[in-house]
């Protein structure tokens, strides 16, 4: 079942270049849109506390007919609200609104291509009939069988919600500095590289090592030992490198930091 969590979608470009993204599955997406629906209930709650405020003090003299215009001005609101914050939000700040942002997630184009506006308006034009019968269960029903995470929306619009690696490396990152700062590593490095050595490690090295480092703090005791042996061998061979007097984890640590500056971009 584990293809259900870790989907991905290749695609081949116009210019023949094959990308490859990973789906955003159910649970990110569902945590994204409760983040962007709280943000709309804030700014309709402020306007209707303004509303209600500025009725307050003029008191019982306001007519029924103001009454009805202020409620008509509110239904009109939430629909606005909803319509025009999904719709712009991701064509303008590229396919992300606050919540998909915060959560590490994208809309593209089924190409890779970044949202068009038509795609915006239709793919959040069909949340009317994903959110059928009640609380999207369509959509997520949809969206849970596709292989691709797509929902109704997503399959009228030719859109992909993706998961944005550059969120996701910037994560790993952060936790991996303040694993390193926690362990003070980073005042002892002992290992230089050269220039020539620098230049034996490949995009494939720098992924595996990347990989591995920056999973170290949530990877078990032993099996972190395991891998570390193996990747610091294969590497160490690579650079002719014999470690003294460091454990393998503290040599692959000190060559992360060593190539992050050159490689992680």
């Amino acid at each position: 079942m584990n293809h259900l969590y870790n989907r991905e979608a290749e695609i081949v470009t116009p210019e023949q270049v094959r990308l490859s993204f990973r789906t955003a599955g159910l649970g990110r997406r569902a945590t994204a849109l409760i983040l962007d629906n709280l943000i709309l209930l804030a700014i309709f709650a402020g306007v209707s506390l303004a509303i209600g405020l500025v009725m307050l003090v003029l008191g019982r003299d306001v007519p029924d007919t103001i009454n009805q215009y202020v409620i008509a001005f509110l239904i009109v609101l939430s629909v606005l609200l909803i319509g025009g914050y999904y719709i712009l939000m991701e064509y303008y700040r590229g396919g992300q609104t606050f919540g998909k942002k915060w959560m590490g997630l994208r809309v593209v184009q089924e190409s890779g291509q970044p949202l068009t506006l038509l795609a915006a308006i239709i793919r959040n034009f069909f949340r009317l009939i994903d959110f059928l019968p009640s609380f999207y269960f369509l959509g997520a029903f949809w969206m849970f069988f596709h292989p691709l995470d797509k929902r109704l929306g997503d399959l009228a619009a030719g859109t992909l919600v993706i998961c944005d690696m550059q969120h996701e490396r910037n994560s790993s990152r952060k936790r991996i500095q303040k694993w390193m700062k926690k362990a003070k590593i980073q005042e002892n490095l002992a290992l230089n590289l050269s220039d020539q050595a620098r230049e034996k490690i490949t995009r494939e090295d720098w992924q595996l090592l990347s990989t591995f480092v920056e999973r170290i703090p949530s990877l078990e005791d032993h099996k972190r030992y395991m891998l570390g042996q193996e990747i610091a061998n294969r590497l160490g061979q690579k650079l002719e490198i014999t470690p003294k007097g460091a454990t393998a984890e503290q040599f692959l640590v000190e060559l992360y930091i060593l190539l992050s500056k050159e490689w992680a971009l």
